[in-house]
């Protein structure tokens, strides 16, 4: 059987091929392959055609990191003296049929949005009563919260229509200018502003602890301080390594650039984790007041919260983890599918809808996966609610034994909870990249925690770093347009122009900017990720299909050229 035969026709061999089809068939099988460089004072030959091993329908699904040694006939790539040589490639076999990985995953988190929508249908419109009589009623409390300034059926707000609407166009438009001009930034200035985040951080850690010597509360300004000499030592050890993070910045906003379709997917996320947020926290008030109308038990008015906060994580983590996988397939279609023209800088793909089948990969034979990692980290941030719940009540009734292990269980689930996060960031990049189910992505996400976890984490640091400063001055200025405008209205209606109005105002303004940011925030983010993996993973396709390119990471940081396969290779 021909290998056409076996791989079909499709022009995108990571669409309509999951987990098991090798995203490197979209080269003619009879390429030249690199060539292959001979060592010193040998006359050049010529390197014999890479060979892949005929694929067999009963082969185990993944074989990636456990087949590194070279094949006989296998093309090895070889670079240029002084260099460490680069892994053989290696891709996945496949098996032809369509895969939806962990789909008993996916099945629960519709059954648990089942619930929500029946929740939803209480709680809603029990709000827009309670909102034309103006009466909120709570569990575990005989009191009516009423609505204030309410008559004839209305609630009173004291803020004109037109305030909103002005404050909600000038945090919009600054956010949005601002993000626009910051990614002009990174993509023209990457290094400046990688050495400008290491710096800025640094300041600000000194203002928060001179700021903190002035109340007089020495423990956190000595915390503070420590953290900005760490800052600056980490900056001193690393900063060799800026180079290649600069490379890495400059490459994926310009791929952002050129599959802008990324930007408008994650736009899409984060509207729609708004739209529901809103929805969730109506549906939150209704059930309160239905518990209370009906008079459930405590327990039940309990588990009914709980269940509201825990659906609230799992949907948010999978609507982010999506665009991550969706965005991360877009990149990795780039470097192992895109294909560098002859004398030129130019790079082509087979496919014009790139992001859009990335996405609909993510919706379908990986979306099982998405929902099983994010069930995990939405667990623990349950856990870790109910630990703070407890913390506050005994804090309230005075048990200080009772506060200070709730104290101690909420530091550890967050702890675990923000590991597993960034743990599965990874996880979820091997997901989009090979399409595999969420346990075995684990696994060889482990694996290059493992070999490249102090590459991978000062990357990512430096990376996260420019992004971090990105957000907190776009919010920084979204504040300030919501100053100037309350400052030129000389106030919000009947509100008036106190301390507090500027106070709030300005907090939710900048909240809405940072909002905003998130969208290239994710898009940058996850570019970074999926980069790094595919390096990582299979540095040899990447320097047969983009040969410029894998020469400017080479000359800037030799070592990450190096990847996972090094290990069994060597």
């Amino acid at each position: 059987m021909s290998k056409q035969q076996y791989y079909g026709t499709s022009q995108d061999p990571l669409i309509g091929a999951p987990y098991g089809q090798p995203p490197y068939q979209q080269q003619p099988y009879q390429q030249q392959p690199y060539p292959q460089q001979q060592p010193y004072g040998q006359q050049p030959q010529q390197p014999p055609y890479y060979q892949q091993p005929q694929p067999q329908f009963h082969q185990a699904p993944y074989q990636h990191q456990q087949q590194f040694q070279t094949q006989p006939g296998q093309f090895v790539p070889q670079q240029p003296h002084g260099k460490p040589p680069v892994p053989p490639s290696n891709p996945p076999q496949f098996a032809t049929r369509r895969r939806f990985n962990d789909l008993w995953a996916a099945i629960l988190f519709f059954v648990f949005m089942a619930g929500f929508v029946a929740m939803a249908y209480i709680g809603v419109p029990n709000v827009i009563t309670s909102f034309k009589t103006g009466e909120f009623k709570f569990p575990h409390s005989n009191n009516t919260a009423t609505a204030g300034g309410s008559s004839a059926g209305t609630v009173k707000l004291g803020v004109d229509t037109n305030d909103i609407l002005g404050l909600l166009g000038a945090s919009v438009g600054t956010g949005l200018g601002f993000s626009v001009v910051y990614f002009f930034l990174m993509l023209n200035f990457p290094g400046p502003l990688i050495t400008i985040s290491y710096f800025f951080n640094i300041l600000l850690l000194l203002a928060m602890a001179g700021f903190a010597f002035y109340l007089r509360i020495i423990v956190m300004a000595v915390i503070y301080l420590i953290f900005a000499i760490l800052t600056g030592v980490a900056y001193y050890y690393v900063r060799d390594r800026i180079p290649f993070s600069k490379l890495v910045l400059e490459t994926v906003c310009k791929i952002t650039a050129r599959y802008n379709g990324t930007l408008f997917v994650a736009l899409g996320g984060v509207i729609l984790s708004a739209a529901f947020s809103i929805l969730w926290l109506v549906t939150v008030l209704g059930m309160a007041n239905f518990s209370a109308t009906k008079n459930l038990s405590d327990a039940v008015s309990i588990v009914i919260l709980v269940l509201l906060v825990f659906i609230n994580f799992w949907f948010n983590e999978v609507v982010r983890n999506t665009v991550h996988v969706a965005v991360c397939g877009t990149f990795a279609s780039y470097y192992f599918l895109g294909v560098q023209q002859p004398n030129s800088t130019v790079v082509t793909l087979p496919s014009s809808n790139t992001t859009a089948k990335s996405l609909g990969r993510a919706l379908t034979t990986s979306f099982g996966s998405v929902c099983f990692g994010s069930l995990l980290v939405s667990i623990i941030r349950t856990l870790k609610f109910i630990a703070n719940v407890a913390k506050n009540d005994s804090a309230q009734d005075g048990n200080i034994l009772c506060c200070f292990l709730a104290a101690c269980l909420e530091c550890i689930l967050a702890c675990l909870a923000d590991i597993l996060d960034y743990f599965n960031k990874f996880a979820y990049t091997e997901i989009a990249i090979y399409g595999k189910p969420y346990c075995d992505a684990g696994k060889d996400t482990w694996n290059l925690i493992k070999y490249k976890g102090i590459d991978l984490i000062i990357n990512d640091c430096m990376i996260g770093q420019v992004l971090g400063m990105g957000s907190f001055f776009t919010a920084l200025l979204c504040a300030f347009a919501a100053f100037l405008y309350i400052h030129l209205k000389d106030g919000l209606g009947s509100l008036g122009n106190g301390v507090a109005v500027y106070i709030i105002t300005c907090l939710i303004c900048a909240f809405i900017g940072a909002w905003i940011f998130l969208v290239l925030l994710e898009v940058i983010d996850s570019g970074a990720s999926a980069t790094f993996v595919c390096l990582a993973e299979d540095p040899a396709t990447i320097q047969r299909q983009l040969p410029t390119l894998f020469g400017m990471i080479q000359d800037r940081f030799p070592q990450v050229t190096w990847g996972m396969q090094s290990n069994a290779y060597n």
